[in-house]
């Protein structure tokens, strides 16, 4: 039988990047290797280690890293050694384990060429074949030193080809300056970064420490997720990404405030609580993080409704909430894939309105002022049923049926249905029927106001409210005269 080829890939992985894997899987497809053990230094001998992630943060950033390929496997025999970790204590360690393999260990130029200052470099020799990546060619004296290495130790020297550049202190930098690290780090040990904050600046790190004492897990789950995608949407269409950054974190940070301290913000009768936690998340920004900076207060204050006049920033923060990795509501990837920030905007706001909208509730004015700043128009939600309605009301020798969609005027209803009895008991005739009859098609009404008079009665089906008048009240209100504009109205039964 063949002897196991085992690769001892040692190093801070700090973090672990897909230069790392890459590197990994070019060794084991060139030279066989079964098995690639990655080996978490403790204490790197030659360095000191930058700040930004402690060892638990990094080992588990490791294991999420290399999870997929069944070939690799984290190795903690260095994090469990007291001092300074030393390659030969390693290696004698992993040889003991495995006796009959062949343990293959990798290293880079750097550590080739200064190998005979390591400790015990000839035992090391004796233990491992020597696999060194070459950055760029072989140009910086590697076949040379690996000809000395061969003759003064008897060392197996396999030389391979570089196959990535990247390293990571790019990918640290990058995250301390708010650009994105997508392609660079597996997805699944990316989130886990955001998630913890490693390698974020220490005024970052003090927000991280707060939230997660204010947040529950999921909700941390989430702006996780919203500060990855702000930050990819921050570089892709030009905003600043560090502002992206903080409003991205802290958007929720008032998402659990008691309901009394929400209601304070309420601008709409009756109270929109869902989305009461963005103006008092702008508030509590500033008093409770410290945060000054007007824009990313507005980006906070607007995540939820949007606005008229909104700027590159509002649009990044609004969309990041909308579309981060782990929404999956239908329409949610033809926004992702949209070639424009307003394209994606448009849809956007025309998603959130039909989800609100199917529940059967009111839309913020914020948010249509947002769509037709936009250039967009709402959608005629609730006009067959209330269509139906007056299908209804026609039936039943209703006169002068209106049918006005003002879903985009307020945000009391969708449509008013209007029409006219030509009595009292005409009128009461009218409400009865509609009761009966909505019921039946699975209308339910909500309230109903001035049924003992019946001059006008009231009908509140949550998408519409239906007036119906006595002709004299009818004259004199004329509602219809306010609410119509804008080729916004129906009349019943439809000409053809």
């Amino acid at each position: 039988m063949e002897r196991e080829k085992i690769g001892v890939f040692g190093g801070s992985f700090h973090p672990v990047h897909n230069g790392h894997l890459a590197l990994a899987r070019h060794a084991a497809e060139a030279l066989g290797i079964d098995r690639v053990l990655f080996v978490i230094d403790r204490i790197p001998p030659h360095k000191t280690l930058a700040e930004g992630a402690d060892d638990a943060e990094r080992l588990e950033i490791l294991r999420l890293a290399t999870a997929d390929d069944p070939r690799f496997e984290v190795e903690t025999v260095e994090l469990a050694r007291e001092g300074t970790s030393y390659s030969v204590d390693t290696l004698r360690e992993l040889k003991e384990r495995y006796p009959d393999s062949e343990l293959y260990f990798f290293m880079g130029s750097d550590m080739l060429n200064s190998f005979t200052t390591w400790r015990s470099p000839d035992e090391i020799a004796k233990l491992a074949a020597l696999v060194c990546t070459v950055r760029g060619g072989q140009s910086g004296g590697e076949e040379e030193t690996a000809e000395d290495l061969r003759k003064r130790y008897h060392a197996n020297v396999i030389l391979l080809e570089e196959v990535s550049p990247l390293s990571s202190t790019t990918v640290r930098n990058r995250i301390r300056e708010a650009l994105p690290i997508t392609g660079m780090v597996p997805d699944r040990a990316a989130h886990y970064i955001y998630l913890h904050g490693c390698y974020q600046p220490a005024e970052i790190r003090a927000y991280y420490d707060r939230l997660k004492k204010e947040l529950k897990p999921q909700r941390m789950e989430h702006t996780a997720y919203v500060l990855e995608t702000a930050i990819s949407l921050a570089e892709r269409f030009g905003a600043d990404p560090k502002k992206a950054r903080i409003a991205a974190l802290l958007h929720d940070c008032a998402k659990y405030l008691k309901e009394q301290q929400l209601l304070t913000y309420a601008d709409t009768t009756p109270p929109m609580l869902p989305i009461l936690h963005a103006p008092a998340g702008a508030d509590y920004a500033r008093t409770a993080y410290g945060v000054t900076d007007p824009d990313v207060l507005q980006a906070i204050r607007l995540h939820t409704t949007g606005d008229a006049g909104m700027s590159l920033l509002d649009k990044v923060i609004y969309l990041a909430d909308m579309i981060e990795p782990s929404r999956s509501y239908e329409g949610v990837d033809e926004i992702r894939n949209a070639s424009t920030l307003d394209e994606m905007m448009h849809l956007a706001l025309l998603r959130s309105i039909w989800y609100i909208k199917e529940r059967g509730n009111p839309i913020h004015p914020a948010t249509l002022r947002a769509l037709q700043d936009s250039g967009g128009k709402m959608e005629r939600f609730g006009e067959t049923q209330a269509l139906e309605i007056c299908k209804i009301l026609y039936d039943k020798k209703a006169v002068d049926i209106l049918a006005l969609h003002i879903g985009d005027k307020t945000i009391i209803a969708d449509w008013f249905v209007v029409a006219s009895g030509t009595s009292v008991t005409h009128v009461r005739a009218l409400c009865d029927e509609l009761e009966d009859k909505a019921a039946e098609i699975g209308l339910p009404i909500r309230r109903k106001e001035g049924y003992e008079d019946a001059r006008w009665i009231v009908l509140d089906f949550g998408f519409a409210l239906v007036h119906l008048f006595h002709p004299e009240e009818r004259a004199y209100y004329n509602i219809e005269r306010l609410w119509e504009g804008d080729g916004n109205m129906i009349r019943y039964p439809i000409s053809e």
